[in-house]
């Protein structure tokens, strides 16, 4: 696995750079643009980065992506300009200046988890210190605050409501989370390709690079094979076990290698247009 910022690579990618060939550019939201730290609650970009990222969504050769578990709404608010594209709550939601789209499948299953999140909000009183987080396509039950024998019993509460519906919705558990999801065989790797589908042609094939620090991004990873530039934020145990072929250490290196990119991506386009 390479080095992102190592000189060599760095000349490979402006090299591959052109006026003729876009860059398609997605960075998971919650792992490695948020500025929050790792268990804790997402937070709102911070100034430095907010500001770099803006600068990138108007460089006309590039098409900016941010990723993100989160809903539309709620990662709209969390980046605070317009401008780009947007792959929310797992692959289910992607939106842009050209595009709206959100899965038929689980635009049908939206009253399911709004019946679901109603008989939680039912059970709270029963579950102190659990937080229910409504993500309108997925459901999240935080249980991080609480004692043990709360977390076993929101366990079993939610297993008890998820049960009749486990055709059509999937439970998983991650960070001290249990996360209900339509059952769709979508992510986000396929929501990744949608959007590459939709920039490259038989005669232009655009560079696409990914950066991502969390498992789902490994789905990301895997559908772009070699023709893709996977890059794995994180230490060495991280490292070793990702698809990715480029690894950057940190969020402070995130913005480093933006900032280069900025600077080295062919004819800056202020105006914002697409």
């Amino acid at each position: 696995m390479k080095w992102l910022l190592n000189k060599a690579v760095l000349d490979e990618i402006r090299h591959r750079l052109n006026p003729q060939n876009r860059m398609l550019l997605f960075l998971n939201y919650d792992s490695v643009l948020n500025p929050g730290a790792a268990g804790e609650a997402v937070q709102p970009l911070d100034l430095a980065m907010r500001e770099q990222l803006r600068e990138l969504s108007e460089i006309s050769s590039l098409t900016l992506t941010v990723v993100s578990d989160y809903s539309l709404a709620a990662l709209r608010k969390f980046i605070g300009f317009s401008g780009l594209y947007l792959v929310a709550n797992n692959g289910l939601e992607i939106f842009g200046p050209d595009l709206n789209v959100v899965h038929a499948e689980a635009k049908r299953l939206r009253q399911v988890f709004k019946e679901m999140l109603a008989a939680l909000t039912a059970k709270q009183r029963e579950l102190p210190e659990v937080v229910l987080e409504n993500r309108d396509l997925s459901l999240v039950v935080h249980f991080n605050q609480a004692k043990p024998l709360i977390q076993r019993r929101a366990r079993i509460v939610l297993e008890q409501i998820w049960t009749p519906v486990m055709d059509a919705v999937t439970l998983q558990e991650k960070n001290n989370m249990l996360i209900l999801r339509p059952r769709l065989g979508w992510g986000k790797g396929r929501a990744v390709m949608f959007l590459w589908n939709k920039f490259a042609t038989p005669r232009r094939r655009p560079l696409v690079m990914a950066l991502g620090a969390d498992e789902t991004d490994e789905e990301i990873f895997g559908f772009m094979g070699r023709e893709g530039m996977g890059v794995i934020i994180g230490g060495e145990s991280r490292v070793a076990h990702s698809k990715a072929g480029y690894f950057l250490k940190n969020r402070a290196e995130v913005l480093k290698f933006s900032s280069w990119l900025a600077d080295n991506l062919p004819h800056p386009n202020h105006s914002g247009s697409r």
